[in-house]
This record gives C-alpha cells, sequence and structure tokens, in this order.
C-alpha cells in the first residue's frame, strides 16, 4: 500500500529505486572494571590517535574532491577529538576507574548530547551529529569493531538512516547512491551541505521513515518539496518518473540558453535570474547553472552553530570569497536576520509568545549596534573586492531604514578614517516584508538603491499565516488576490522612483509563477541554484506584453483558485512552445553525446 511522508527537502532531485537500510548503531558498549589506568589510557591515546589518521585522510579527499570549504567539516571534527576538557575528564574518570575507555567515553558523550539537545537554536542541537560521528570512530577504534561504510555499495539504492553523518555522506558511492533519506538533520546539518555538494537528493527530518521502510522497498523521493513516497503505485511511479524526465529536459534547456548569456525573453528583454546562498560552499553550483549573481546571501548561517560571534575577519573572508567568484555580477548581502525562527544560542534571546512579530531582523541589529557595525564593516571591505550590495531585512517604517542606513554611513566615515578602501558606490536596498513597508513603497523607494520582495514574509504577515503550522498551512497562498496587488504595488513604486524591483522569495523559484510575476512588474528573481535553469526556461519563452496582459487579468480575480485556474490555462498555453525547447535540448544533447 502507498505510504506518502513529508519531511525537509534539503537537496533537490528525484530519485527512484529501492531502499537500502543504513544502521551503524551495531555494536554493544561494554562496561566492566579495569585494574590498570595507565594502561586503559594509553589504549584511549592509541584510538584517538587512530581516529586522528582517520579523519585526516577524509579531510584529504574531500578537499581534492570537493574543495576547501567541505573539507572544514572534518577539520571541525578534528578540533573536537583534539578537545582537551573532553579528553581530560576522560582521563580524570578513567584514574577514578568509572570503567573501561569506551564506557566512559560513552557516558560523556550522551552528556554532552543532552546538554546539546537543550538549547533553543535546533541548528545548534543538530551539532550533536558532529561529536557522535567523532565518538563513534574512537569507540570503533576501542572495540577494534569494523565501520559500516557506505563506499561498497554494489547497486543503485536509496540510503535510508535514522541519521547520516558527514563521515558517511562523503564516503557515499556516487556510482550507485541515487538519494538520501534519513529520520534526522535539516538544511543546515553537515550531511545535507555534503549531499547538496555532491548533488545528491535528500530528504530529511521524517522522524521515523527508517523504522517504516525495509530493506529493497521501493521508494520515490522528491528532495525539492520533501516528499517520500513507500510502495508507490504504478500510476505514481509513472507521474514522478515524467518529472525525472522532464527535470532532465530542463536542465539540458538552461545549457542550450546559456550559451547565449543572460535570460532574455521572446520580445528581448533581459531578465537577470540570480540565486540565493546561505555559504560560500553553494558558490560552485550557483555559478554552474549560471547563476547573474546573488540576490539574497542569508549571513545570519555565519551566526549559527557556533559558541561565538564570527569576527570582523571570519565575515569579511566570507562576503569577500562570494565577491571575487561572481565579480563583475553582484553579490547581495541581506544583513544579520536571526530571531524569529533562527536564534542564537550564546545571544541569550529571551522566550517570546510571538517570535516571528518580535526582536529579530534590523530590530535587533538597531539594539545591538556592536554587533551590526562589525558585520557591516566586513561587508564594506569585502566590496573592494567585487560588485557587493547591501539590503535590509524586515523595514517596517522609514524611521527603521533611515537609522540602519546612518548607522552604515557612520561605519564608512570610520574605514575612510583608518584609509581602507570599499565600493563608495555600493548599493543599498530595502526588502519589501511586512505590509507597513508595502503601503509606504512609494516613499522607502526615494531612499533606496533597489527593493527586493520577500515573498515567504510578506505572505505570512499579510495573510496572518504561519508558514510551519502544520494546521493552517493550507491558508499560505502565494496565488492570493492581496499578494499580488501587493507585489504590483511594490513594482510600480520603484518603477516610478528609477529603481529595480527583484524578488527573492520561494515563490520566485516556481516556474508556475514566472510569467505572472513578470507581468506584475518584477525586473530580477532570485533563487535557489535548482530552481534557476526551469524558471530560466519559462523566461525564454515568454512575451513581455502577454505577461503584462496576463497579470492585469488576474488581479481582476477574486479568489486564490481563480488565479490559479487562470495560471493553469496560461501554462499550458505555453506547452506547444516549451516541448519545442525540450526537442532543442534533447537535440544538442544527442549532438553532444555523438
Amino acid at each position: 500500500m502507498e505510504t506518502r511522508l513529508e519531511g525537509i527537502g534539503v537537496s533537490p532531485g528525484i530519485a527512484i529505486g529501492p531502499a537500502l537500510v543504513f544502521d551503524v548503531d551495531r555494536y554493544d558498549i561494554p562496561h566492566y572494571a579495569i585494574s590498570d589506568a595507565d594502561a586503559e589510557i594509553a589504549r584511549l591515546d592509541r584510538a584517538i590517535a587512530a581516529t586522528r589518521e582517520d579523519l585526516t585522510r577524509v579531510y584529504k579527499q574531500t578537499a581534492a574532491e570537493l574543495g576547501q570549504e567541505h573539507a572544514d567539516i572534518f577539520n571541525a571534527h578534528l578540533m573536537l577529538l583534539d578537545d582537551v576538557a573532553v579528553y581530560d575528564e576522560a582521563v580524570q574518570r578513567i584514574r577514578a576507574k568509572e570503567g573501561n575507555a569506551e564506557h566512559v567515553l560513552h557516558v560523556l558523550t550522551q552528556r554532552y548530547i543532552r546538554t546539546l539537545a537543550a538549547l533553543e537554536d535546533a541548528r545548534f542541537r543538530e551539532r550533536s551529529a558532529d561529536l557522535l560521528d567523532v565518538m563513534d570512530r574512537v569507540t570503533r577504534h576501542l572495540l577494534d569493531a569494523e565501520r559500516p561504510t557506505l563506499a561498497t555499495i554494489s547497486a543503485p539504492c536509496i540510503i535510508v538512516s535514522h541519521d547520516l553523518s558527514p563521515s558517511d555522506t562523503a564516503s557515499l558511492n556516487l556510482d550507485y547512491t541515487l538519494g538520501i533519506i534519513c529520520d534526522s538533520g535539516s538544511v543546515t546539518s553537515h550531511a545535507a551541505i555534503l549531499a547538496r555538494a555532491l548533488e545528491v537528493p535528500a530528504v530529511m527530518g521524517l522522524e521515523h521513515a527508517s523504522s517504516h521502510v525495509a530493506p529493497g522497498s521501493l521508494i520515490i523521493m522528491d528532495g525539492a518539496n520533501g516528499i517520500v513516497i513507500i510502495h508507490p503505485s504504478h500510476e505514481t511511479i509513472e507521474e514522478y518518473r515524467s518529472a525525472q524526465a522532464q527535470q532532465l529536459l530542463e536542465r539540458r534547456a538552461l545549457e542550450l540558453a546559456s550559451q547565449t548569456g543572460p535570460s532574455v525573453t521572446l520580445d528581448g528583454s533581459v531578465v537577470p535570474l540570480q540565486a540565493n546562498i546561505e555559504l560560500p560552499l553553494e558558490i560552485p553550483s550557483c555559478l554552474k547553472v549560471g547563476a547573474q549573481g546573488v540576490g539574497l546571501y542569508r549571513t545570519e548561517y555565519l551566526f549559527l552553530n557556533r559558541s561565538s560571534l564570527p569576527t570582523e575577519e571570519e565575515q569579511y573572508h566570507s562576503y569577500a570569497q562570494a565577491a571575487r567568484a561572481f565579480s563583475p555580477l553582484p553579490v547581495t548581502l541581506r544583513t544579520i536576520d536571526i530571531g524569529g525562527d533562527k536564534f542564537v544560542s550564546h545571544l541569550q534571546f529571551s522566550r517570546e509568545e510571538n517570535p516571528q512579530l518580535g526582536w529579530r531582523a534590523v530590530r535587533f541589529c538597531l539594539e545591538r549596534p556592536d554587533i551590526f557595525k562589525t558585520q557591516l564593516r566586513a561587508m564594506l571591505r569585502a566590496s573592494a573586492h567585487g560588485r557587493v550590495e547591501i539590503m535590509f531585512p524586515m523595514i517596517s517604517s522609514i524611521d527603521e531604514l533611515r537609522s540602519v542606513k546612518a548607522i552604515l554611513q557612520e561605519v564608512r566615515d570610520e574605514l575612510d578614517t583608518a584609509q581602507i578602501p570599499y565600493d563608495r558606490e555600493m548599493k543599498v536596498g530595502t526588502m519589501i516584508e511586512v505590509p507597513s513597508a508595502v503601503v509606504l513603497a512609494g516613499w522607502l523607494a526615494e531612499e533606496s538603491d533597489f527593493f527586493s520582495i520577500g515573498t515567504n514574509d510578506l505572505i505570512q504577515y499579510s495573510l496572518a499565516v504561519d508558514r510551519v503550522n502544520e494546521k493552517i498551512a493550507h491558508l499560505y497562498e502565494p496565488a492570493h488576490p492581496a499578494v499580488l496587488k501587493m507585489i504590483r504595488h511594490t513594482a510600480e513604486a520603484a518603477k516610478a522612483a528609477g529603481i529595480p524591483c527583484r524578488i527573492c522569495g520561494e515563490m520566485a523559484g516556481d516556474p508556475v509563477y514566472t510569467d505572472l510575476l513578470l507581468g506584475l512588474g518584477v525586473t530580477c528573481f532570485s533563487m535557489s541554484a535548482v530552481a534557476l535553469p526551469v524558471v530560466r526556461a519559462e523566461i525564454t519563452l515568454a512575451n513581455l506584453e502577454d505577461t503584462k496582459r496576463m497579470a492585469d487579468e488576474a488581479c481582476t480575480r477574486r479568489t486564490a483558485r481563480e488565479v490559479k485556474a487562470l495560471l493553469r490555462q496560461c501554462w499550458e498555453a505555453k506547452n506547444a512552445r516549451r516541448t519545442y525547447l525540450s526537442s532543442l535540448a534533447q537535440e544538442a544533447g544527442k549532438k553532444h553525446h555523438d
């Protein structure tokens, strides 16, 4: 019987194949009395040394195959291995005759895991997987137990596991790994980051998938939408096989279109397509799909999953790396947007009844100018290495925009005094994410170099719908007539002021809305790298005048259902041109293969 599960899509792509259930917990931890503490400590030292050799080997292999940024994951594991506090306490317990080395290590590890689990920041809690990975290696050396590996997979399969460690992910045999499914993990977990880098479809956060799936069961997984289907029906298999084939055609269409440069509509309008990123290690995949810069760099991810704030130098190097990689294309840095659903544990955020409406984004920055100015200095310094732009999130009033710009000017003055170079022509933009910003769009546009519409929050705040609340998720509706009118109003205000109107929310990466957004006046799209090929194909098939007429019609519809019916109608009308482009892509693929 077909069973559908929903998790977190962390690495896009559709996979269909048999399940390989991977379980690393295949040993028991013995506990016995010891008579010679020095000999037991020597055992521990040998196991740590052997583990250091393992991790160094994985580090070098990852650096060679995926680059230094990904290898740094295992550099962090080496640092965990050399944690003096953990080692000293383990030695102390062994000398106190509390038991053998593996037992003592297990007790300490579980205590640390419980401590991490108690932290409010889910992303910080996930780093317990790194600690478990390292301690598992040490324990296996103590027990002389062989560690299961995914490197020896010899047939195509979808890996199903409770928790896949970074080491396990890095060791995948990519010739046979169709996809990854995990009970735990999220977008920011190291296994998810590596899966994206390896371009392996992955779904995480399913909670109990590994207990539902029998080895060899046929599975369908959609890494973009977080869907897993166990024992799919024949009709479902055909549906997803068709979707797989369409994804391949769209990617080929991108390769064909990318030979001519930026995306251009049929009537010659250039529409830049940019990428949303969280970490520098995503840059190669963005360049690979022809992103025309970065429209949203979520800088807060530099602040998460760590015990202290990132220094100015750390931030500078991260931003400068992106600026150099994309130069002369723009890299738009969003100032830190913590609070809401993203907490930094060591900043001691107090509990709030409604954190999404609380102390977050620019509200936090204005109350912590020390943190804000450090970030702005790093951003300005990075602008000397490429075309850096800055945008401020969750602006709700003219006063807020003026206040953050005043702090930015203070930092500029400080850099001038210190004779530190930066781009004095750097553009500064406003994110339109709350209804008050839409109402004030005309005035905000006069004091901004560009707008960027963050549809995720704009829809949430406008419709009073918590988008992660399962009970009301169906009310989160991008096609809501009010949302369309707000996007159009914002775009018109931007046009009147002579500034670009960009869009960087999830709506930008959905090809169903591409023509509608163009018709509403959006001039630049920013999205995840995986969505870019599909949206690019839609733009190359669009006529700007047609999209404007369609948007005019959509804005007369009174319900989301009516808007969606119009979108389906227009989508089907474009199918003939879409099929033609796919046939060109297929021919190009055949010629390339020949």
